[in-house]
């Protein structure tokens, strides 16, 4: 029998699941703001400024979720972008704690932008990558428990 190689990155897509189903919390998963939208961004994600661009549209979308933007650096150039946010949707825990946040939700996607939607208790109920706009919001939103 011959037996093909079959390279890391299809193997990794195909153990990886759908962002369209939330992922069960990870052991030590941390909690978020209760029944919030929070967006991964960085200045270098050409994605993540469109989406940046439509705040208003994904907030209106967001079915009274507040948005907590969250940067995944400390860039001169990311705080230059945030600085065009609403400072009210600019999420910014404390150091250590963005740090630690950072690194469990960038493990949790292949790249940005990236989205998380919290339930009434702080966790993550749905994910989803590729950007949103108002119906990717509405979807989102719709895949967690009412409150």
């Amino acid at each position: 029998m011959l037996l093909r190689a079959i390279p890391l990155v299809v193997l990794l897509s195909a153990a990886t699941p759908p962002t369209s189903a939330p992922a069960a919390p990870r052991v030590g998963e941390p909690h978020y703001p209760p029944r919030t939208i929070i967006m991964l961004v960085a200045s270098w994600c050409a994605p993540c400024r469109g989406e940046l661009a439509r705040l208003d549209e994904i907030a209106a979308a967001a079915g009274g979720r507040p948005i907590g933007v969250l940067a995944i650096d400390d860039s001169a150039a990311t705080q230059r972008m945030l600085r065009l946010v609403d400072p009210a949707r600019v999420w910014r825990p404390d150091v250590a704690e963005r740090t630690r946040l950072r690194a469990v939700l960038l493990a949790r996607t292949a790249g940005l932008p990236y989205a998380v939607a919290t339930d009434a208790h702080g966790l993550i109920c749905a994910e989803t990558d590729g950007g949103l706009d108002a119906a990717r919001t509405i979807a989102l939103v719709r895949r967690c428990p009412p409150p």
